[in-house]
């Protein structure tokens, strides 16, 4: 296992309210997060801090215990470690009002006894590209307004690319006082795994992101994706982090 990772503000933001984590503790363990705060110019960066910061210590605080632990009690440290990263942020913004609003999106990645669980909330993603680099698969979903109406076919793909509440989130950290989260395993063996905020999927293709992962060399993917989603107009703050697993 190996990874490359970058955050950028972008060409039209005046300051990055995204966040990244990534570390390899082992070869049977890592953990990798991004997080994109929501709510204005200084909540949105403090929320998407808090969560990275919380989840990296709770995780490394609790990793001796993770490595003796079963496959269901590790689902349920995901799990509940995500719902106590989201009422750590809830008490902040209902506490002050300086915060009043914020939130983030999250994307996870754990590697734990070899196996890696994975979860999301909002709409930064997760994707799966083969190590043949011929296939890329989205492997989160988007927790967005336009996405329950795919779901519900109530409109097309074609439509929910360019649709005006492509961006209207029905879930994120820190914005309501509980939050559901599904905990899934990987079943895969080989390849790469891609996790991101919408500041790359908003400027890049999946079929752009797929042929960046063949075209450039593995250790500077991440500065490759920075500076096509830039180049591409960066409408907002980009990160990125690939790992070969």
């Amino acid at each position: 296992m190996r990874y490359t990772a970058r955050t950028d503000v972008g060409q039209k933001r005046e300051n990055n309210e995204d966040n990244l984590y990534a570390r390899i503790y082992d070869e049977d363990t890592a953990l990798f997060v991004v997080a994109d705060g929501l709510g204005g110019y200084s909540s949105g960066e403090v929320a998407s801090k808090v969560a990275v910061n919380n989840i990296r210590d709770n995780f490394e605080v609790n990793l001796d215990k993770l490595k003796k632990s079963d496959e269901h009690d590790i689902k349920q440290f995901f799990k509940q470690l995500i719902q106590i990263t989201n009422q750590k942020i809830y008490s902040m913004q209902m506490a002050n009002s300086k915060y009043r609003g914020m939130g983030t999106t999250i994307v996870l990645v754990g590697k734990v006894n070899g196996k890696i669980y994975y979860e999301s909330v909002g709409d930064s993603r997760l994707y799966y590209i083969d190590e043949n680099k011929q296939i890329i698969e989205q492997i989160t979903s988007d927790d967005t307004y336009v996405n329950e109406l795919l779901k519900k076919k109530l409109i097309k793909k074609s439509e929910a690319d360019t649709h005006p509440q492509k961006h209207v989130l029905t879930k994120a950290l820190g914005i309501f006082n509980k939050l559901d989260v599904q905990v899934d395993i990987l079943i895969k063996d080989k390849g790469f795994l891609i996790l991101c905020s919408d500041g790359l999927t908003n400027m890049l293709t999946n079929e752009d992101i797929l042929q960046t992962v063949n075209q450039a060399n593995f250790l500077i993917l991440s500065d490759v994706f920075i500076d096509k989603a830039n180049r591409n107009g960066g409408t907002d703050n980009i990160t990125v982090i690939v790992v070969e697993i």
